[in-house]
C-alpha cells in the first residue's frame, strides 16, 4: 500500500464538521488576511427565521436558523446572520499575526444555515450571490422576474395584515404572505414583485420556510466580502461547482499526495443534491 502523505488535513477537516468540531492543544497558523466592500448602509432590517428540511422522506424535524435582510436606499443585502457574526471575527481575526484554537474555535461556533449570500441593486437591477465550497465563489445576473398570482385570503404576522400570493420560481412553487403595510419591494432572497413587503415565504414541499419575526431600523453596513482569493464565475459554471461538490465532497476539503507527490484523488460519500434552485 503506498503511504499516503496528507495536508491541509485538521483544518478542512474541521470546517466540514464545524458543529462538532473542537480544536484542542496548542497550534499555530497565519491569519487569513480579510477584505469587504461596503456598498450602502440599511434604513430597514427585517429578521427571517430560516427553517431548513433537508430531507423530507427521511426527517419531519428541520434546521432551524436567522436570516436577515439588510434594505438600503440603494442596495439591499439577504444572507444568514452567522454569516454575519463569522465576518465580524474574520475581520478581527485578520489583524492578528497568527491564530490558534481559541480563535478557530470562535469560528466554529457560527456555522451558517442559509449559505447563499445575495446583494441587489436598485439602479441596474443586478443580483450578485456569493457561497463557499472551500473557496468562496461569486456571480451575478440581472434580477430573476417573478409573475405572482395574487389570491384571496389574510393572516397577521407581527401585527402587520398580510395578503397572499403564489410564484414558480425555476423549478419550485411557492406561496408568499406580503403586507401593503409596509410598502418595500422586497423580501427573503431574491423574491420581490409584490406591493409591500414579504413577510413569509414557503415552498410547496416545506422545505425552505421564512418567517419574520422583527424589525428594525438600525444602521448597519451592507457589504460583500471581496477577498482576491474568491472565484468571479457564470451562474452555469456555479451550478456545475454546485453539482461536483455534492457528488464529492471530500475533493473541495484539504490536498492529498501519494509518495511520490503526485495528486490522489480523493473520493467520498456523495451528498444529497436537491438545490433551492432546482433550474
Amino acid at each position: 500500500m503506498l503511504k499516503i502523505f496528507i495536508s491541509v488535513l485538521i483544518f478542512c477537516s474541521a470546517l466540514i464538521c464545524a458543529q462538532q468540531t473542537k480544536i484542542i492543544g496548542d497550534f499555530s497558523m497565519k491569519s487569513s488576511s480579510y477584505n469587504a466592500k461596503v456598498f450602502d448602509k440599511s434604513n430597514l432590517n427585517i429578521y427571517y427565521q430560516f427553517k431548513f428540511l433537508k430531507d423530507e422522506k427521511l426527517s419531519q424535524n428541520p434546521r432551524e436558523g436567522l436570516c436577515v435582510l439588510q434594505i438600503g436606499e440603494h442596495y439591499s443585502k439577504f444572507s444568514d446572520n452567522k454569516t454575519l457574526q463569522k465576518d465580524s471575527i474574520f475581520e478581527k481575526h485578520s489583524h492578528l499575526g497568527s491564530v490558534g484554537a481559541k480563535e478557530m474555535n470562535q469560528l466554529f461556533m457560527y456555522n451558517p444555515l442559509w449559505n447563499m449570500e445575495s446583494l441587489k441593486s436598485v439602479a441596474d437591477q443586478k443580483v450578485t450571490y456569493q457561497k463557499r465550497y472551500k473557496t468562496k465563489y461569486e456571480y451575478q445576473e440581472i434580477q430573476p422576474e417573478l409573475k405572482w398570482q395574487l389570491h384571496n385570503g389574510s393572516k397577521k404576522i407581527l401585527d402587520y395584515s398580510c395578503k397572499r400570493a403564489t410564484v414558480k420560481y425555476r423549478g419550485r412553487e411557492f406561496t408568499a404572505w406580503y403586507t401593503t403595510e409596509v410598502p418595500v419591494n422586497n423580501g427573503p432572497y431574491v423574491f420581490e414583485g409584490l406591493p409591500g413587503l414579504i413577510l413569509e415565504l414557503e415552498d410547496s414541499k416545506n422545505k425552505y420556510h421564512f418567517t419574520a419575526i422583527g424589525i428594525d431600523k438600525k444602521p448597519t453596513e451592507i457589504y460583500l466580502r471581496n477577498d482576491k482569493e474568491i472565484l468571479r464565475i457564470s451562474r452555469t459554471k456555479f451550478r456545475e461547482v454546485e453539482k461536483t461538490y455534492h457528488d464529492n465532497p471530500g475533493a473541495f476539503h484539504g490536498k492529498a499526495l501519494n509518495e511520490d507527490g503526485s495528486p490522489m484523488i480523493v473520493k467520498s460519500k456523495p451528498l444529497l443534491y436537491d438545490p433551492f434552485e432546482l433550474e
